[in-house]
Formats: structure tokens, sequence, C-alpha cells
């Protein structure tokens, strides 16, 4: 498949090259595994497509301004579009949801099948290349964002793309204040930076899940906090030699800090104690890893996205420690907070 730009006009006949164009795209990414010259080719073509329909590219100045709510930070319509160029998060998050929407559809004794899909952006990135491949009578989809301008350019591109007839509800509104009144059967919400910090994921999961039926599925299905002790050159050689042989590498697992799910939702909040064990001399970097499970196998690790992206904690090469106390702390900064205990005395809190 060649790159090329694709320059739309609206009429039936471009409408059709496009939605072509997007579920050859769409199809790639479903398939290709992990490979990831064949991911960057469709994100690029996916990104060319929706950034010349809505005008809204990442460097688009006048909609690059955040919005700052009570629980966290919505991203800006140009950030949010950013996120589609992330080959392999797009690439899982659309794999992860389409095997929900066949499993629920294969369930089904009603269509069509209920969606909410929470954060859109301007593109709806991790639903809109999904919804030419199915028929209107089997998914209706209500779309929720606090950004206006998001909102717009989605419109357009939903209109272009001939996506109308699989739209519900259009919400402009916060999430964490938002009430359900449909019985969904899938709920997707992805406003997250690696370990939860300062967007309002957990916030909104705390307010949606309690409102949802039983048999609603959120994706994520999981999101994972956990600390390990590491190696800066172990660390290094990984990433350098990716594509070849891999070097020796270790890491010392200190727990899990927390783990957000459907099931564990009211527990975000507690505190979490971890033991630092005599390993320090050889494993000095204390570091926190984001995993997220979309669904099932589809799953994002450390460093394949931005959202999975380690972060340091504590440099052991520094300073001693026997224990590290982590806890979730919300509000117009919502981050991890942690408080490096020794022998005789606690040292200041530490905010990543």
């Amino acid at each position: 498949m060649l790159f090329c730009k694709v320059k739309y006009i609206d009429n039936m006949e471009n409408k059709q090259a496009l939605v072509k164009i997007l579920n050859e795209n769409t199809q790639l990414l479903l398939n290709c595994e992990d490979d990831a010259g064949s991911m960057k080719l469709a994100v690029d073509q996916i990104y060319e497509i929706y950034s010349q329909i809505t005008g809204v590219r990442v460097d688009t100045i006048h909609l690059n301004k955040d919005i700052l709510l009570p629980s966290g930070k919505a991203i800006s319509t140009a950030a949010a579009a950013h996120c589609l160029l992330e080959m392999k998060r797009t690439a899982v998050f659309l794999r992860g949801i389409n095997k929900v929407i066949i499993q629920k559809l294969s369930q089904a004794t009603d269509k069509p099948i209920r969606i909410l899909y929470v954060g859109t952006g301007p593109y709806g990135t991790l639903l809109t290349p999904l919804l030419p491949l199915y028929a209107s009578t089997d998914l209706k989809v209500d779309l929720l964002d606090i950004n206006h301008q998001s909102l717009i350019a989605l419109h357009d591109l939903i209109g272009t793309l001939g996506l109308r007839k699989y739209v519900g509800d259009v919400f402009c509104t916060d999430a964490t204040t938002f009430t359900v009144s449909k019985p969904y059967d899938i709920v997707i919400c992805e406003t997250m930076l690696a370990c939860l910090r300062n967007e309002p994921q957990v916030a909104i999961m705390q307010h949606l899940i309690p409102q949802l039926n039983d048999g609603c599925i959120f994706i994520p299905e999981e999101i994972s906090v956990d600390a390990s002790l590491t190696n800066p050159k172990m660390e290094m050689d990984r990433l350098m030699y990716y594509e070849t042989e891999q070097p020796l590498f270790e890491r010392v697992s200190l727990g899990n800090i927390f783990k957000l799910n459907k099931r564990t939702i009211h527990k975000t909040l507690e505190r979490k104690k971890l033991s630092i064990p005599d390993k320090t001399a050889n494993f000095p970097m204390l570091k926190l890893f984001t995993t997220v499970t979309v669904f099932k196998d589809e799953v994002l690790t450390d460093n394949d996205s931005s959202i999975t992206l380690p972060k340091l904690y504590y440099n052991f090469r520094e300073q001693t420690a026997q224990e590290v106390e982590f806890w979730y702390v919300q509000g117009e900064k919502p981050r991890i907070e942690s408080c490096v205990v020794e022998p005789l005395c606690i040292h200041e809190i530490i905010t990543i």
C-alpha cells in the first residue's frame, strides 16, 4: 500500500473512496501484530484523512489549549489528535475494542449494542476506524467530550465519512459529573498519562463504573501500576538492542501499587507500603511501571506508548531506605505521592 495524501470533496464518490482507504488501514492495524512499519503506515494514512477532513493537526496552535478540571487536565484538541500517531497505542486499543464488539454482538439478544465513548477528541480515534466494519443496525454510539472544539471537528469527520447513522447522542460535558441513563454494553474511556498522572482517568472510572450494569464492559479493562528496582545499564541495553539478541536483563519486582478495574475501583485510594530488599547496589533505581489491559490479551506494557512509559521515583545511590509507601491523590493535579521510610526518620513527600 502506497502512502498518498487524500484531498476530500464532500460527495458520495469521495466518501466511498475515503472509507475504503480507512478500512484498508484499519484492517492493517488489526492484523499486522507487532510490525512497526505497517502500524506506522496505517496511522499516518488515517491521520492524513482525519486531519484534512477536520482541519485539526497536531501543530494547530489555536487548538492547543488544555482544559483544567477539578479532577485533572483535559488535553487540548491538538494534543488529542496526536494520540492517533502513537501507533502501538492506537493498534492495541482498536484490536481490544474490536474484540469486545465481536463478543457483545455474538451474545446480543437485542441489537444494536450500545456504546458510550468518553473523551473522544477530534477524531474519535478508538472507535471511528472500526464503525465502517459493522452494519449501522449493529452499533449505536453515544459520544462525550468536554472540549467543544473537539466535538465540532468530530462532527465534521463523522459527516464526511458517512458515519452519522452509527451515532446516537453527543454530550459536551465533564465525564466526572455525567449521569448514565442508558443500559450501555460497552464504555470506552482513555484519558490518561503514565502512572495515572494529571488526567482524570481515575475520577471518571470511579464516577461512571458504579452507574453501569454488571454486564457492561469498561475499556480499558484494567490499569495496573507496579514498582520495581532497575539497573540503568540493563534498561538502556534492552532498548538499544531491542531488534537484535537481548542482553542480560533483570528487574527486582517490589509489588503492585494498585490495580484499577471494575472490581477494585473503590480501593484505589488505599495506601500501599513496599519493602526494599537488599539489592540496591546492583538495582539502584526504583521505577513505576504502568500496564494497560485494553481487553483480554490486548495489552500495553512499558515503553509501548506515552501512557506506559516508566517513571523514575527514587535513586538509592543517593539515599537508602527500608520501605516506600505509595498513595494516590485526586484533585486538579491527580498523581501518585510517596513517602520514603528509613530506620530513624521519614523523608519528605516525593511526587512523581
